[in-house]
This record gives C-alpha cells, sequence and structure tokens, in this order.
C-alpha cells in the first residue's frame, strides 16, 4: 500500500461501520499496528490499519483473553482490587526480563506470546469501564431532567467528575516536587533545562536530584509517550523531555500542577453549591449528592487505566529492542530501531535465517509512514454506526470520544465541543507528538489530534487546547479543566485546517476556533 492509496474499506469490512480511534496521533508502523490488533482482539475488539491509521470496527464482542472476572461492581475496587494488580504484574513481569540472554531464535518465538500477553494486560484495563461508567449514566439522566437552568448537561457532568485524585494528575504533581531538588545548584538547573540526566547528576546537588528523579521515572518513566507508539522511546529511555518539562515549572510556579489541581477541585465544589441551589426539593438534593458520590471514581479510573494502557505498551519495548539489537549483529537490520518496521512473522523468518532480504522493504515502510502522516484520514468510513435506542441511558463513554463536528460553511471557523470555557486568542503551535508539543512556547495554543497522560505537563504552557478527537470527557478535556484553559475537542480537522503559527481565538465554551487572516 501507498500513501496515495484511497481509505477505502478493505474486502469484507466494506458494509462495517469503521472509526477513527481517538488516541493515535500518526500512523503506525507494521510491529505497532500488529500490538494494537492484539490489544483490540484481547477484549473482543478488531482493528484495522489504513495507510498506517487505525479504525475499530467489526469485532465479535468475545475476548481472545482469558480474565477472572471482577469480583465488586464498585469501579474503585474493580479497578484497584482486581484489574490494577492484574495488569501490574503483568507489566512488571515483561520490564523484569533479561532479554539480553535469550538466542536470537528463541527470543523471535517468544515475542508473540509477549505480545498476548501485554494483550492480556490492556484488557485488564478495560474491565472496569462499564462498572464506573454506569453510576456517571445515572447523573447525565439527573442532570438533564433536573439541572438544565445551571447549564449544558455533559459540561455540567464533566464539572461534577473533575478535580478528583488521578493518574494524570498525580503524573504533574510528583514532577513538581521534584522542582526544589532541581534548584540546588545553577549548573544542576542548567542540565535539567538542557534535559541533560548525566550533566545534572554530576552537579552540585545531583546526587539527591537523581536518586529522586529514578524514583518518578519508575512511576512514570515505563510507558509510551503517546498511545500505541510502541517505537518511540520511554521517558526511562529518553528522560530529557520530563527534565525540560521540570524546568518550566520552576520558571513558572503558577502553572505548577499542585495549584491547577486545587483550583480544579474549587471549582467542582463551587459547581456543586450551584446545582444544590438550584434544586429546591430536599429528595431532589440528597439524590444528587448521592449520584455525585457514585461518580466521583469515575475520573480516577480513567485516567489510571490509561496510564497502564501506556505501561503496556511500554512493556513491549524491551524485548522487541533486544531482538532488533541481535538482528542488527547479525546484519539483518540496518539498526535495533527497524525492528519496527516488521511484524512478527516477518521477525521470526528472519531470525531463523538471517540475512539482508528485508533491508530494502524496511527503508520502503520508512518511506511509506513519513508520507502517510501527511495525509487526512477520514473520522468514519462504511455505512453510519448504529443510533443508541431511543429512550436507552446515556453513555458517558460517548463523550470520551466524541461526536461530529459541526460545519460552519465558513473556512475560517472550526466548530468542535466546547470542553473547557474561556476565550484566548493566541499562536497555533500544531504538534503532532510529545516532542513537537515541547516546542509549545507560554501563550501559544497546543493544536493537535489528540493528548495522552505524559502530554499533562505541556498543559502548564499551553493558553488553549484544541483537538481533532474526543469529547468533554477525553484526555484533553479533562486536563484543560483542571489546568483552568480553554478546551475546544472533536473539530476533526484542526491540525489540518489550522496552519501553524496562526493567529487563533478559541472559545472554549461555545466549541469554536477562529483562525484569523493576518
Amino acid at each position: 500500500m501507498t500513501a496515495t492509496d484511497t481509505f477505502a474499506p478493505p474486502p469484507g469490512l466494506e458494509e462495517v461501520s469503521l472509526r477513527l480511534i481517538p488516541h493515535v496521533l500518526r500512523p503506525l508502523p507494521p510491529l505497532a499496528q500488529e500490538m494494537f490488533e492484539r490489544f483490540m482482539l484481547a477484549f473482543g475488539g478488531q482493528a484495522t490499519h489504513l495507510n498506517g491509521y487505525t479504525y475499530l470496527g467489526g469485532g465479535t464482542g468475545q475476548p481472545a483473553a482469558a480474565l477472572d472476572p471482577p469480583p465488586s461492581t464498585n469501579g474503585r475496587e474493580a479497578w484497584e482490587q482486581h484489574a490494577l494488580v492484574r495488569v501490574r504484574e503483568i507489566c512488571e513481569g515483561l520490564w523484569s526480563e533479561d532479554y539480553d540472554r535469550w538466542p536470537l531464535e528463541e527470543l523471535a518465538q517468544a515475542l508473540p506470546g509477549y505480545f498476548s500477553e501485554a494483550a492480556r494486560g490492556f484488557a485488564y484495563t478495560m474491565q472496569p469501564l462499564m462498572i464506573v461508567a454506569g453510576p456517571t449514566s445515572q447523573l447525565m439522566v439527573f442532570c438533564g431532567e433536573k439541572l438544565e437552568a445551571v447549564g449544558d448537561r455533559d459540561r455540567l457532568v464533566a464539572a461534577l467528575v473533575q478535580g478528583v485524585d488521578n493518574e494524570s494528575a498525580a503524573r504533574g504533581m510528583e514532577l513538581e516536587a521534584l522542582a526544589p531538588l532541581a534548584q540546588a545548584s545553577p549548573a544542576l538547573l542548567a542540565a535539567v533545562r538542557a534535559g541533560d540526566l548525566a550533566a545534572a547528576r554530576e552537579a552540585e546537588g545531583g546526587e539527591a536530584f537523581g536518586q529522586a528523579f529514578d524514583a518518578y521515572l519508575e512511576d512514570y518513566g515505563h510507558g509510551s509517550q503517546t498511545w500505541w507508539e510502541l517505537h518511540t522511546p520511554t521517558w526511562r529511555e529518553a528522560p530529557g523531555a520530563a527534565l525540560r518539562l521540570l524546568a518550566g515549572y520552576v520558571a513558572d510556579p503558577s502553572r505548577a500542577p499542585a495549584a491547577a489541581h486545587a483550583r480544579s477541585a474549587a471549582e467542582r465544589t463551587d459547581t456543586i453549591a450551584q446545582c444544590e441551589a438550584a434544586l429546591e426539593d430536599d429528595g431532589d438534593r440528597e439524590r444528587f449528592r448521592a449520584l455525585v458520590e457514585g461518580a466521583v471514581d469515575y475520573v480516577f479510573v480513567i485516567e489510571g487505566r490509561a496510564h497502564w494502557q501506556q505501561n503496556c505498551v511500554g512493556a513491549l519495548r524491551p524485548a522487541s529492542l533486544a531482538l532488533g539489537r541481535k538482528l542488527a549483529e547479525a546484519g539483518a537490520l540496518a539498526d535495533a530501531d527497524d525492528v519496527f518496521h516488521l511484524r512478527l512473522a516477518e521477525l521470526g523468518t528472519l531470525a531463523a535465517e538471517p540475512s539482508g532480504a528485508m533491508l530494502d522493504t524496511i527503508e520502503e515502510r520508512k518511506a511509506e509512514l513519513g508520507s502517510w502522516g501527511a495525509l487526512a484520514p477520514p473520522m468514519t468510513l462504511g455505512p453510519p454506526p448504529p443510533r443508541p435506542p431511543e429512550g436507552g441511558p446515556p453513555n458517558p463513554i460517548a463523550l470520551m470520544f466524541g461526536g461530529p463536528a459541526e460545519e460552519t460553511g465558513d473556512p475560517m471557523l472550526l466548530k468542535g465541543k466546547g470542553a473547557s470555557r474561556g476565550v484566548v486568542t493566541g499562536r497555533a503551535r500544531v504538534a503532532f507528538s510529545l516532542e513537537e508539543a515541547e516546542a509549545l512556547q507560554p501563550g501559544e495554543i497546543l493544536v493537535c489530534p489528540f493528548t495522552a497522560p505524559s502530554w499533562m505537563p505541556v498543559f502548564t504552557t499551553a493558553a488553549a487546547i484544541v483537538t481533532n478527537q474526543g469529547g468533554v470527557l477525553s484526555h484533553a478535556a479533562i486536563e484543560a479543566r483542571e489546568y483552568g484553559i480553554p478546551c475546544v475537542t472533536g473539530t476533526e480537522s484542526g491540525t489540518r485546517r489550522i496552519p501553524d503559527g496562526a493567529t487563533v481565538t478559541v472559545d472554549g465554551l461555545e466549541g469554536t476556533v477562529r483562525i484569523h487572516s493576518d
């Protein structure tokens, strides 16, 4: 397949509704594609890759992975005491294995099993999803029926589940906690700003800082920087991004995570008070308090799942790279990282009889991957998805993924979903990776396909967020509200229609992005 191919459904899926999956910012190389396909099959889904982009649809609903059922119908308990225990055990097992001791062919034969094990871990992260969605759905019903005068139902629910402890907020606050250590000496702070961990360790105060930073990476450095990007280094491998983000906290403490989280919690308290004041019946107030309490764990579980989903991806890098190194030593690959441009079966064949037979193919695939990044994949393919049944309960999962963008008829105006209120005018910074997002300057507006938990520190710099995909409970929306910055999600075409460097006005209440002609 070449970059000029259309995004036509493959044979057998012409009548299936396919949807471009959120979280995938860029096209994936073959090994990452196969990983994601296995992840989806593990819990009964199906992934289809077209020009490297990932579409979902056509799954059987029957999980391929054998999972222990959750013992609790409480979302937090189902996550913390059951699913998290199992996915952590799987990831730690994959992290701790000494892959270099394996002979080449044996490691290649074992790799599919490692992929299946990581897929089983991913399937466990999906288990609590519907459990935790139930109470949030009930809160949505109540807000729609009783609190229309207070505000839009979806945004109201989003505000009511914000400001609670979660893994993404902790990622930023624990990094922020290292700021005093990073300022132990001018040389140490300069090394942190440069993203140079080796120099930081050698500077005055570097020993204490290095130990604390290593502990941080043990918690937050194993996962992929962006969902499903098996081919990109983790923070443990390339800690420069985390160091530079820490330096940003030092430069502007007012935008640091702890203060932002406190503001978000205060806004949640204010929203609860507004809702209670609008309810005239004591029974309604009591019901409302119970529903808010029941839904309080939604973001906690969703963001915890996201963190460990990225860990499931990162857990496969050590084995993959070890195989890549062995194949490179045998002359079958030009570089260890080229392993990501082959599928498992191809790697098995190459390991059995190492040769340069795939070298040209790999270079062709690299070129295709670069070309595919310039394409604009359609959000859906095939027939439209079936409508939810009339009178059925609202689905908070839909608020995570969002719906189609609204056509404005104006090429200079985009309409998505207002996910975090506020109006900001600034320079657009279009980014498809965390590395590109690092270039964001204070006052600039981040325009991207989606965000991931590891992007969270970037929110301390952005003046506003605009995404192609997602709804009011997407990761970008959750963290934008956490940091009190405007956010418009689900524009579908933001990264394509907004030129990098253009002046834009983002209205996070109306869900609009105005592109100025300058």
